[in-house]
């Protein structure tokens, strides 16, 4: 027999909570409590109620996450791999993929110059199980070279970043449009930007700011505004206040539909490619160990928040051995695996707290795009 264990307690409303916060303040008023973030966003010492959004999971404008699966797919893990040699990082990258990692990230290390590089870079992965992401634009001729027609129509993740040169970067999307047409290739990231000291507003009304950009260039030299706004990818960083992070990753979701459905995207262009990296500012190499503290708190962030991948650097950046990129590895296994977070949809939906935070970013960043935009129209 169900018994309701809640009828044992008397319901308590909000100014009840509140006065019991007032009393254990001995006198002192609950708002002596209340903070203020980078934003300018008030937080109080206590969430108030607040109307959640009726949306559902895989609906416009997809605050909820963009996809309605009853289980969603776990996250990529894109784990970045500092070696200096293309047989070295191939090492490397197999161990990882052996032990967890679920996608394959091409940075700065190791150089790849030519074919042969990539080639033996990539040895024994399979690139249709495995997507690729790199800001390198010129990594994806050395794919085809390397790889074959065949091979790389199946590619997916996104190769390539914004550029300001559109007729090049439009010539480019037609290009990889046809030779793979799971592929993303214009990448807009807010990592610069978030390591000059930029705070959550700044970073969204920058990336819906590119956005917009990208996508008139993009549409004046003929391409169908659903082609152009599917193949981009927002990579956000993740920075130290917890639930802020939570509200900016949510908030990115609704505030990139309803700003590609004023260019005129269909449902599906409309849903944004999502990848979030740990944040730099925030690490100290001189205490490298409470960097591990930080990276947890910032994958959690990303998984409740709702990225589709997600790289996370190591504790001990950029002096990183595979012992170090092994926990930052396990970091997201275990979220996955142990915490199970990819049983749940919108993990902080429903949270007064959270719903709070996002509506007051996304309103935040949606009027910080539009006085960008005017600015733009009246210079």
């Amino acid at each position: 027999m169900s018994r309701d264990f809640f009828a044992e307690f008397p319901p308590s409303s909000y100014q009840d909570w509140l006065e019991a916060l007032r009393e254990s303040l001995a006198g002192d008023a609950p708002q002596s409590l209340s903070t203020r973030s980078a934003e300018g966003i008030d937080i109080p010492p206590l969430p108030r109620p607040f109307d959640v959004p009726q949306s559902r999971p895989g609906q416009f404008p997809y605050l909820r996450g963009t996809s309605a699966e009853k289980v969603p797919k776990p996250w990529l893990i894109a784990q970045e791999i500092e070696v200096e040699t293309p047989r070295a990082f191939n090492q490397a990258l197999l161990d990882a993929l052996d032990q967890g990692q679920t996608a394959v990230l091409l940075g700065d290390r190791p150089r790849l110059r030519t074919p042969e590089d990539l080639d033996l870079a990539l040895a024994g992965v399979d690139l249709a199980r495995y997507p690729v992401f790199a800001r390198d634009r010129g990594i994806f001729p050395l794919l085809q070279a390397a790889r074959g027609a065949d091979e790389v129509r199946n590619l997916r993740g996104c190769i390539g970043g914004a550029s300001e040169d559109y007729a090049a970067l439009a010539e480019r999307l037609r290009m990889m449009d046809e030779a793979a047409p799971e592929l993303g290739c214009i990448g807009i990231s807010t990592l610069d930007l978030h390591a000059g000291g930029a705070n959550a507003v700044q970073e969204l009304a920058h990336v819906l700011a590119v956005g917009a950009d990208v996508l008139r260039g993009l549409l004046k030299r003929g391409l169908p505004v659903d082609i152009a706004a599917s193949k981009m990818q927002v990579t956000l960083c993740i920075g130290e206040d917890f639930f802020l992070e939570v509200a900016k990753i949510r908030a990115v979701k609704s505030l990139w539909a309803q700003m590609t459905r004023a260019f005129g995207a269909g449902d599906n262009a409309r849903k944004i490619r999502l990848h979030a990296r740990s944040g730099t500012r925030n690490k100290r190499r001189e205490d490298a160990h409470k960097n591990l503290l930080r990276l947890t708190c910032e994958a959690l962030a990303a998984a409740i928040g709702g990225v589709e991948s997600l790289t996370l650097a190591t504790f001990d950046a950029p002096d990183a051995e595979e012992f170090s990129r092994r926990l930052s590895r396990n970091l997201q296994l275990i979220l996955q695996q142990e915490v199970q977070l990819t049983q749940l949809i919108d993990p902080a939906g429903g949270s007064w707290h959270v719903e709070r935070l996002t509506d007051e970013v996304g309103r935040r960043a949606w009027a910080a795009f539009q006085r960008i935009e005017s600015r733009k129209q009246n210079g």
